[in-house]
């Protein structure tokens, strides 16, 4: 067996899919997202940092293609046909751990923090009598906790992974009838 750490995926996603970029940052990936990256820049980015495009521009992915760069184009609208999308043509797991996610606004790192008199005064006072754990954004100071959406992330991601289940059993049976 590899001793090595498996390195964990990056992404870089176009502004047609902010909604998804927020989400992999919820999964825990390091996801780079700007309405205002063109193509090139997005090109440019993804080879520099070793990243895979995810975009719904055919054309963005035979451009990154042709340059060696990982690119996923994705088909859906909804997010859960997006996110089950994603995981089967990436191999990504649809598990959510609030202790792994980045800060879905900016990317940055999210850091534990038991010591509720740190965010006392930014979090409502219900969160802060029911949480024994909040995580700030290193980058931009946003507080988080494990909060009733959660309960809907869980459900989404949930969804999410029976639509993928049936994306590869579909491929799977294709495969069969092939053969």
């Amino acid at each position: 067996m590899n001793s090595r750490k498996r390195k964990r995926k990056k992404f870089i996603v176009d502004a047609m899919l902010g909604d998804l970029a927020k989400w992999l940052r919820i999964l825990g990936y390091d996801t780079l997202y700007s309405k205002s990256y063109t193509d090139k820049q997005i090109i440019s980015i993804a080879k520099s940092s070793e990243r895979i495009i995810v975009t719904m521009d055919r054309g963005l992915c035979i451009m990154a293609r042709k340059k060696n760069i990982s690119c996923v184009t994705i088909e859906n609208y909804d997010i859960r046909d997006r996110l089950a999308e994603i995981s089967v043509k990436t191999n990504i797991p649809l598990i959510a751990d609030p202790s792994r996610s980045r800060c879905p606004v900016c990317n940055g790192t999210l850091k534990p923090i038991y010591d509720k008199s740190i965010v006392k005064d930014r979090v409502p006072p219900k969160a802060l009598e029911s949480n024994k754990v909040f995580y700030v954004c290193i980058r931009c100071g946003q507080v988080y906790w494990e909060g009733s959406h959660w309960k809907n992330i869980r459900r989404v991601l949930e969804e999410a992974r029976n639509i993928a289940e049936l994306i590869i059993e579909r491929r799977n049976n294709q495969r069969i009838k092939k053969s």
